[in-house]
């Protein structure tokens, strides 16, 4: 049995129409020509399998980690059949279809948004901005005026979006951002902005949530503050939880027991992860000590 160690994965990118070039150029990065619209930084899925890039493991899936050594890379929540989380960073050249996720069974897609750049008047839509018959939001789903039902958020660095499955919303273009959700990549798209691409009219009115009354805003809570650590609670579901955590000085890591956890690092030079890199760290590893001046880490877990 290898033993675990932190773990980074080679981006898995991908074309799909409203993409640009701002994930290659703006986190310095090699990759294909052409657009690229999301990379997949760690995944579970053969459309997009996260292969490990460093250490002993490299050449590796992610899903022969998860057969072969699961206990002690998820720990306490080893029931999982494949790695339960997806993380992207996607870049919204142009505006992402109107669209809806399912909120129950195997492709289920709870997803958050942490917003990493965004041009001036970008802005997302998600959530519906009122109440409304569900035959008036029925009959304007898959043309523009489903556009004036929806919440219109501009958005600036730093920003943080919720879309529980149900959730009607789209990502508006200058956004760059990143995403954490349930392993899943089923998409019921209802307006394309004039785009020639399959509508799924009838499968989104099944999973979507007709009365969504609430902020999809997350706001940050203080949790700990001490001189060398700050530490924030943003969105728990049932499906992951994400923190921040901003380190002032080097210190020891308090890792969660017995939880595998994601690491992004949003800013600042540190010895574990990279700026704007993923990295994994399973539950049976052991973190030294994080030499740092200062860094802004996202940790996300299952709850």
């Amino acid at each position: 049995m290898t033993k675990l160690y932190p773990l980074f994965f080679t981006p898995v990118y991908k074309d799909y129409i409203w993409g640009g070039r701002k994930i290659l150029e703006t986190f310095h990065r090699e990759g294909p020509l052409g657009k690229v619209a999301e990379s997949w930084e760690v995944s579970d899925r053969q459309e997009g399998m996260s292969i490990i890039e460093n250490g002993p493991l490299k050449g590796r899936s992610l899903h022969d980690l998860m057969l072969s050594e699961k206990k002690s890379l998820m720990g306490i929540d080893s029931e999982h059949e494949r790695f339960p989380l997806l993380s992207k960073i996607i870049d919204a050249q142009d505006n992402l279809s109107v669209q809806v996720h399912p909120s129950v069974g195997s492709e289920a897609k709870t997803e958050w948004w942490f917003i990493l750049n965004a041009e001036k008047d970008a802005a997302v839509y998600a959530g519906l901005n009122g109440h409304y018959p569900k035959e008036e939001i029925d009959e304007k789903l898959s043309s523009s005026e489903i556009l004036s039902l929806m919440n219109t958020l501009p958005v600036k660095g730093g920003d943080m979006i919720s879309i529980p499955g149900g959730r009607l919303h789209a990502i508006g273009s200058g956004t760059l951002l990143f995403e954490v959700q349930q392993c899943s990549n089923t998409t019921y798209r209802v307006y394309d902005w004039g785009r020639d691409r399959p509508l799924h009219i009838e499968e989104a009115k099944s999973v979507l949530l007709y009365e969504d009354p609430q902020n999809p805003i997350v706001t940050p809570k203080l949790i700990e503050q001490t001189p060398t650590l700050t530490r924030y609670a943003l969105l728990k579901t049932d499906f992951f939880v994400i923190e921040k955590l901003e380190l002032k000085e080097s210190q020891n890591y308090q890792k969660l027991e017995g939880k595998c956890e994601m690491i992004f690092c949003l800013d600042g030079e540190n010895t574990l992860c990279p700026v704007e890199r993923t990295c994994l760290i399973p539950a049976s590893c052991d973190i030294p000590k994080i030499e740092t001046e200062k860094t802004s880490l996202l940790r996300i877990y299952l709850p």
